[in-house]
């Protein structure tokens, strides 16, 4: 009879675990765990049942160390569902191995997990945002009209709570893959303006009070705690962005407190592209109830050129508060995409639509809304090339975003 070593149940220094930390690619549309019909176990020994499994496991890290991502993944959900099976059949063997064995194989599973998120309204993050972005308004509405502008003072606080919910399905070839439910992501912001220019350009710095995990009984608790761990490294995060006083951005640019994990780009990234979708960019002429204007801009995210169409209706003004309802077109034709965070994983894209609903009240003596609500679908159709082997993926992706300001 094959021995099996015992296997501590936590390794902090692992290489599983240090992967994990150093891809930090949960967001908008952070981590997708991508569930892969379970194999039935065949009549066996578990002792060979398991080795059966090692051996897929040692596969996969081969296919992965030769920077075949595609086929780790797949290989690493093939371990994943045989190990399902095996807990269920053998509930009582060697239950510590087999923890430590599932709780890698998530983390793996994670890591390698992060397809494109449904882009927020804006993720540039240069000078020239406002330069690409155009404002036209389509209908005046009522009378009387109010010229709608920014106008917080230095020094001016707020503390911002950003809460995310994603739901993915997805197929990889002619696999069907379950749909997932991501638990819900909650960030804290605190907001402090720095300066407001004669011209009304407002400067401001941020700090990441928080960021958690909501506990959801749906949710895999390997994926959870694998999410609670990325989320994390959010806290403490501090940066600095300038803006019109019509809300189009000038530029952002988050820092990494000492000490952080120096891979951080691309959780933060998404971080803003969050907060920035349930900003406005307010249209240069007076406005009144009933009025209309649309702003279109380009959008760089997740390796991807996307054109953005967003029409927004004034629902109501009352003294400083503004309340719009939103809605969204986005759409992007073939182009190549690059995920800096997995430079070895090539993806095409070959079609991607995306659409959206959203109410926004703003309190022009503030920087950011202050409050807002938006529903988000994508349909994105991909092929990704494997170790030279292509293989046609898509993903239809639904996400919430709320947030509220304090």
């Amino acid at each position: 009879m094959t021995k099996f070593r015992k296997q501590p149940a936590n390794r902090s220094s692992s290489p599983t675990t240090t992967f994990l930390k150093n891809m930090k690619l949960f967001s908008p549309l952070i981590v997708v765990l991508l569930l892969i019909a379970s194999w039935p176990a065949r009549a066996e020994e578990p002792e060979d049942h398991y080795l059966r499994i090692m051996k897929m496991i040692e596969q996969a890290e081969s296919f992965n160390t030769n920077s075949q991502a595609g086929l780790a993944l797949a290989k690493f959900q093939q371990a994943r569902g045989e190990l399902k099976n095996f807990q269920t059949t053998y509930p009582t063997w060697n239950v510590k191995v087999v923890s430590y064995r599932s709780k890698y194989l998530a983390e793996r599973v994670t890591a390698l997990s992060a397809p494109p998120v449904p882009p927020a309204e804006s993720g540039t993050t240069t000078g020239a945002a406002s330069s690409t972005t155009q404002v036209k308004l389509i209908e005046p509405g009522a009378e009387p009209r109010k010229v709608l502008r920014l106008h917080p003072k230095p020094g001016d606080k707020q503390t911002l709570s950003l809460t995310m919910k994603m739901a993915v399905e997805m197929s990889m070839g002619e696999t069907q893959i379950p749909p997932m439910k991501l638990p819900a992501m909650t960030m804290i912001m605190d907001l402090t303006v720095k300066a407001v220019t004669a011209e009304g350009d407002i400067t401001y710095e941020t700090v990441m009070s928080d960021a958690s995990v909501a506990e959801d009984p749906d949710v895999l608790p390997q994926l959870a705690e694998a999410m609670k761990s990325s989320m994390s490294g959010l806290k403490g995060l501090s940066g600095s962005g300038a803006m019109s006083n019509r809300g189009m951005s000038k530029g952002t640019d988050i820092k990494a407190p000492a000490g952080a994990d120096p891979q951080l780009s691309q959780t933060m990234e998404q971080m803003k592209q969050a907060f920035a979708q349930c900003v406005i960019a307010l249209p240069e002429e007076a406005v009144g109830p009933g009025a209309k204007w649309e702003v279109r801009k380009p959008i760089t995210s997740q390796g991807m050129t996307i054109q953005q169409t967003a029409t927004y209706q004034l629902v109501s003004i009352e003294g400083e508060r503004v309340t719009a309802k939103a809605t969204l077109a986005q759409s992007a034709a073939n182009q190549k995409m690059q995920n800096p965070a997995m430079p070895a994983l090539k993806v095409d894209l070959k079609k991607m639509d995306g659409k959206g609903t959203g109410e926004i009240t703003l309190d022009l003596a503030q920087t950011m809304p202050a409050k807002g609500n938006t529903d988000s679908h994508s349909d994105l159709s991909m092929e990704m090339n494997t170790g030279g082997q292509k293989q046609p993926m898509t993903m239809k992706a639904d996400l919430n975003v709320r947030l509220e300001a304090k």
